[in-house]
């Protein structure tokens, strides 16, 4: 693993970072899109039917390749997240983060002792132990990725304490479940949620971090990138799989 892997390094230069969703077990899907210019996937273990060996199997495609592995974690459990990073995820986004003490509680979860509470048995991040696993100890405290979900209402109120947390690299924003909590399920116009969002996004660029969201369309992920997020999600895997069968239907004439 890099010192400091692509997303930090492009981040710390002012460079946006695009990424796609993976949320369907098979690894033909990450060997397929590894292959485009895409600089992180996002393994989703919350909301997709992914297990650790899941995880696992659809990472190992992204070897050779600059693609860096996240994993978005089912909830801020330590257990979970110490199985994902020991599998070689470099980075991590843990849903539901409302306060500052949650969010201290993702970065201890992260880091190896003394700092944090990670258990000291690496395996595949150190490929099996091919490679150094001190220096992997070494350096892991400082080259992580955690970003810290907003999806609340209470989560954009303590956004300025939430994302000062030392460890916390950056924020990523769930549009749903943002809405919902404001009322407004997924009226993105809606003046409450555009409020909030910016909040997030400011609250996080103030302190130099990575300003993360998902996009469901071309037009939207422009607009995001425009507005200044730094780590855009294009959508994710069988969004594309609908959008390239729709293509081809209207082509020959098919209605919806």
């Amino acid at each position: 693993m890099p010192l400091i892997n692509r997303v930090l390094s492009k981040v710390s230069k002012g460079e946006p970072t695009f990424g796609v969703w993976i949320t369907i077990s098979h690894p033909e899907v990450t060997e397929i899109l590894s292959n485009l210019p895409f600089d992180w996937f996002v393994f989703d273990m919350e909301h997709a039917p992914l297990t650790i060996k899941d995880v696992e199997f659809l990472m190992m495609p992204l070897r050779g390749t600059d693609i860096v592995p996240i994993v978005r974690v089912p909830w801020n459990d330590f257990v979970i997240i110490k199985q994902v990073l020991d599998l070689g995820a470099e980075g991590v986004i843990v849903p539901w983060i409302n306060t500052r003490e949650e969010a201290e509680k993702a970065v201890k979860a992260m880091k190896y002792p003394p700092e944090g509470i990670r258990g000291t048995g690496p395996r595949r991040c150190v490929m099996y132990g091919v490679r150094d696993a001190k220096e992997y100890f070494e350096r892991w405290n400082e080259s992580f990725i955690l970003l810290t979900q907003i999806e609340t209402v209470e989560g954009v109120k303590n956004i300025e304490e939430i994302i000062d947390v030392d460890g916390v690299t950056g924020s990523f924003i769930g549009p749903s479940d943002l809405s919902a909590s404001l009322g407004a399920y997924r009226d993105f116009k809606n003046p409450a949620y555009i409020e909030a969002l910016n909040k997030v996004l400011t609250a996080t660029l103030k302190v130099g971090k990575i300003a993360g969201i998902m996009s469901n369309s071309p037009e939207d992920a422009a607009e995001k990138l425009r507005m200044g997020f730094n780590f855009i999600t294009l959508s994710h895997d069988t969004r594309y799989l609908i959008e390239g069968a729709k293509l081809f239907l209207k082509a020959v004439g098919i209605p919806k």
